[in-house]
């Protein structure tokens, strides 16, 4: 069966090209002029992968992609968003907010395909391998978008940490390369992606479970278990996006 892709995007020339150029490719193709179209749609179907605009004239990008990852229909659908906003704040919120990929305005449409069947290839080895993963007491259950830690489910993680989590987990202690990570789960080696998902994990997962993952210079992290008491794992606080918290991981 031919993936379904859903183009969330209110300029009709980029939205005819960007369908023209995926219908070519032999995907099924959706299209929104908004966001309260594209939730429309979506009430009646899942795609496979979703590029969403952020400047949209009713309902921001940002907005729908929260709802989206609200939902459970819609936990492992990719988001790739296509927006003119290119500062880092904008970036690490789009990552933060859920998104699976970010490419920038003006983009070129090879690019452009080549980033949606990364996204399906990385989809499709997710589906296939075991999903389920533990070390010490942290388990992350991908299959039921789930993380626990000492028994206690943490519930504000998005899909993409728990990814990055599921992996560190499977490799655990062992070192995971960061040019793995990267093209493992963005599919590409020039992301900061990565350094923004490590640093809003460890502050999710609070001050002692997050300690557990451990950055390993000129390589890349590997988590190590620990025990610890009931009290150490109630979720942090959300973290703030900016360019100094982002270089810090």
């Amino acid at each position: 069966m031919n993936p379904t892709v859903l183009i969330v995007e209110d300029d009709p020339e980029v939205r005819s090209l960007v369908e023209y150029t995926l219908a070519k490719e032999k995907f099924k193709v959706h299209t929104a002029e908004n966001g309260k179209q594209a939730l429309e749609i979506l009430d009646t179907m899942v795609p496979d992968v979703i590029t969403l605009d952020l400047m949209l004239p009713d309902i921001h990008g940002l907005e729908c992609c929260k709802k989206l990852r609200a939902d459970p229909r819609f936990q492992s659908v990719s988001i790739l968003m296509l927006t003119a906003l290119d500062s880092l704040d904008d970036i690490v919120r789009g990552f933060e907010t859920g998104a699976d990929d970010y490419l920038v305005k003006p983009f070129q449409l090879p690019e452009l395909v080549a980033r949606i069947k990364a996204l399906l290839r990385r989809r499709h080895v997710g589906r296939s391998e075991r999903m389920v993963a533990m070390a010490g007491n942290t388990t992350v259950d991908l299959a039921h978008h789930r993380v626990t830690i000492n028994g206690t489910q943490m519930d504000n993680l998005t899909y993409k940490e728990m990814e990055l989590l599921f992996i560190l987990l499977r490799r655990s202690p062992k070192v995971v390369r960061r040019t793995y990570l990267l093209q493992r789960l963005w599919g590409r080696q020039d992301s900061r992606a990565l350094d923004v998902h490590i640093l809003h994990l460890r502050q999710k997962l609070g001050p002692k479970a997050g300690e557990q993952i451990l950055t390993v210079p000129g390589q890349g992290y590997k988590f190590v278990p620990m025990l610890f008491s009931q009290e150490n794992v109630s979720p942090a606080a959300p973290p703030t996006s900016s360019t100094t918290s982002a270089s810090a991981a």
